[in-house]
């Protein structure tokens, strides 16, 4: 057997978005409660992958010291968005359900033990097991939150962030050329795996 040395750019927006997207068609096929809360879980933990992959994926095309820059991540999704002529993107629909994914994606991963309460409605004519069973079953405050229809509309505000960098952001390298002449940031990482050679 022989082998070969490849040299290729490893896209982790790609393959985070592929298991995000997956794990969509897999909840929407599932017909058990507790396999579509897991591959919705699945899901939208790796659509803000995606999405933090994706922005970096622009950044580093951007800005030569994007990886040494230690903002945190409104700052420097901020700057982003300005260079790709998106001033105000962080202000918009868009970015907030974005955001509302980065924040869901925190608390299921730095989840702490807390108390809550809430307000369970129970029929009068079910048994005491069925009050059990209802109450132990109530999730927490993060998993309650995830959905098919969350994992979609993540889903589709990742790929509605890629359009809008595409279509307005520009290459640096051709800054000496009339904007209307330079090329869009044509890059698709959230589909395209990167260039293989051999």
């Amino acid at each position: 057997m022989s082998s070969i040395n490849v040299k290729f750019e490893s896209r982790s927006a790609k393959d985070n978005f592929r298991v995000a997207t997956t794990s969509y068609e897999l909840a929407r096929r599932a017909s058990e409660e507790w396999e579509i809360e897991h591959h919705c879980i699945t899901g939208i933990v790796f659509t803000a992958f995606s999405i933090e992959a994706m922005l970096n994926h622009f950044g580093r095309i951007l800005f030569n010291d994007w990886d040494a820059n230690k903002l945190n991540r409104n700052a420097s999704h901020k700057k982003l968005f300005r260079e790709v002529n998106l001033p105000n993107y962080l202000g918009t629909k868009v970015y907030q359900t974005a955001n509302n994914c980065f924040v869901l994606r925190d608390l299921l991963a730095h989840g702490k033990t807390i108390e809550e309460t809430i307000i369970v409605d129970v029929p009068d004519d079910i048994g005491r097991d069925k009050v059990v069973h209802k109450v132990t079953s109530i999730r927490s405050k993060a998993h309650r939150n995830t959905n098919c229809e969350v994992l979609e509309t993540f889903i589709e505000t990742a790929k509605k962030i890629e359009k809008d960098i595409q279509d307005n952001g520009l290459y640096p390298n051709q800054t000496h050329l009339p904007k209307k002449d330079r090329e869009k940031l044509l890059e698709c990482p959230l589909s395209v795996s990167g260039v293989h050679t051999w």
